[in-house]
């Protein structure tokens, strides 16, 4: 848990300052060891309190208007909540965490901050954001939204370089900086996307796969054997393959596969389940030019491998494909699955009335050699972004700045610790779990801008030859590589356009 140290935030949070204490130490220039006590004479213990570079700020009660999306995703639940101040106080440990810190913002800076929701899906948000902002209507400051719409509108320049704002300090641990340095092409010096502590949706948004322990044990003995494998970093491809092969039942005795049947992996269609094995298995999407021209680098043996393995995974006899949200959750709470795909972390409150054990895991590795597990995000998950038509840049930034940090400090342990590893959470080892998955959000360029290289680097290069249960990478591939190439240019040349003004 991060800590800071800023005086209406001691007040309001009780949150302990950061005191850093100057030791005595021996005279390094005497061999014998023995401390020279005329040189140390003159030293004494001090306490220096870290200044707080948001304490002394005041901007009298200035109004930060926010346009934040309560869009429900597939049941999941939108992460309005986790931003908008709630009217009150209700006992609830997350709501109330957000209404402390939003307040304490509120008095840290004297600022005042309103809302405006709007449940539009991710294809209306940008033509509504697009009409306010071409129109020079100053009406918000701030806005949270999804990923996909506000990364092409970004390409476009409607939105302000938080690097501009005056006290945004992206070196903090409260903010993804390598997440957001992604969808910057790694350009020092221009961000459009917000990430960090604020956001809870980036964590909501992680896909995750949850597995049925009592299935587990009753094919594969010990259900916290699986947890071991995860941390010796042994869950991969081929262990996930090896335990879906061993786990089907007939229930109903009739000789036929159908959803009433036991499996081991159950599913919604190829595109929505098939890209997170994608992700995790830390493709290298993207190559770059000494200049940061980037440049689509998936043709090599590794993409081939992984194609090979959705096809044994999605086609394999144990596996099932559900057709929906609704019947794969379902399935999975009646019983009917081990592993249950096309998940986040957010639907973990779904499962909570399952008689079964359930366990969550992160999504596998491509092999043993692959050093850390990569957690899928998605093209959906909420970020920021600061609209071309705001007023009060350097209000801003204090304010999401005062907020990210302040995240950290009280929501986030809330949500994280209280929420799901307590509340929700049945073991110790989920946990462990969720831990990795959280640390393990990345690769978030094909999600973000898939649409500027022909959707070839999740969808044409994976999903259409999967459909069509072909293991030819390279032919399918070679088919797209130009002309996704020659979009991605395009959208190279916008960037710097942009950076350049």
């Amino acid at each position: 848990m991060k800590t800071h140290t800023a005086a209406a935030l001691l007040l309001s949070l009780m949150i302990c300052a950061g005191l850093a204490s100057c030791a005595d130490e021996p005279n390094a220039g005497n061999e014998t060891g023995t401390p020279d006590t005329a040189a140390t004479s003159d030293v004494t213990d001090t306490v220096t309190e870290e200044i707080d570079p948001l304490a002394e700020l005041d901007f009298g009660g200035e109004e930060i208007r926010f346009f934040i999306s309560s869009f429900d995703l597939n049941g999941w639940g939108p992460s309005d909540y986790l931003i908008e101040t709630p009217e009150e106080e209700t006992g609830d440990v997350v709501s109330d965490a957000v209404y402390k810190r939003n307040h304490a913002v509120e008095d840290l800076l004297n600022v005042t901050l309103s809302f405006s929701e709007t449940d539009e899906d991710w294809n209306s948000i940008p033509s509504t954001l697009s009409q306010t902002i071409l129109a020079g209507d100053d009406a918000y400051d701030a806005v949270s939204s999804f990923l996909f719409p506000l990364a092409s509108m970004s390409v476009e320049g409607y939105f302000l370089n938080a690097e501009d704002g005056k006290y945004f300090d992206f070196s903090q641990d409260y903010w993804n900086r390598e997440y957001m340095s992604e969808l910057s092409f790694g350009t020092d010096g221009t961000t459009y996307l917000l990430s960090g502590d604020m956001y809870l949706d980036m964590i909501r948004s992680s896909m995750c796969i949850y597995f049925n322990k009592d299935i587990f044990r009753d094919y594969f003995d010990d259900a916290d054997l699986l947890y071991d494998v995860v941390l010796d970093g042994k869950w991969t491809y081929d262990t996930m393959l090896s335990h879906v092969s061993e786990c089907y039942s007939d229930v109903n005795g009739d000789s036929t596969k159908d959803a009433g049947d036991i499996y081991g992996f159950g599913y919604v269609g190829k595109w929505g389940s098939a890209y997170p094995f994608e992700i995790s298995a830390d493709l290298t999407f993207l190559s770059y030019e000494s200049d940061g021209h980037p440049v689509l680098s998936l043709n090599n043996e590794r993409s081939v491998g992984v194609l090979d393995f959705l096809n044994e995974l999605f086609y394999h006899a144990n596996a099932y494909d559900f057709g929906g949200v609704t019947e794969n959750n379902n399935a999975f709470k009646s019983g009917n699955v081990l592993f249950s795909g096309c998940q986040m972390i957010a639907s973990f409150d779904s499962f909570r009335d399952m008689e079964a054990e359930i366990g969550i895991l992160p999504y596998p590795k491509y092999d043993e050699n692959q050093k850390t597990y990569v957690t899928p995000g998605s093209d959906v998950a909420n970020v920021g972004v600061i609209p071309n038509t705001c007023q009060k840049l350097d209000t801003v930034s204090a304010v999401l700045e005062a907020l990210c940090r302040a995240t950290g400090d009280t929501v986030l342990p809330a949500y994280y610790e209280t929420a799901l590893k307590v509340k929700y959470s049945r073991d110790d080892a989920t946990s462990q779990m969720l831990d990795l998955i959280r640390d393990g959000v990345s690769c978030v360029f094909p999600l973000a801008y898939g649409n500027y290289c022909e959707n070839v680097p999740l969808y044409h290069a994976f999903t259409d030859p999967l459909v069509l249960k072909s293991t030819d990478f390279v032919s399918n591939y070679v088919k797209w590589e130009t002309k996704a190439q020659a979009k991605l240019d395009e959208l190279w040349d916008a960037f710097s356009t942009l950076e350049n003004q």
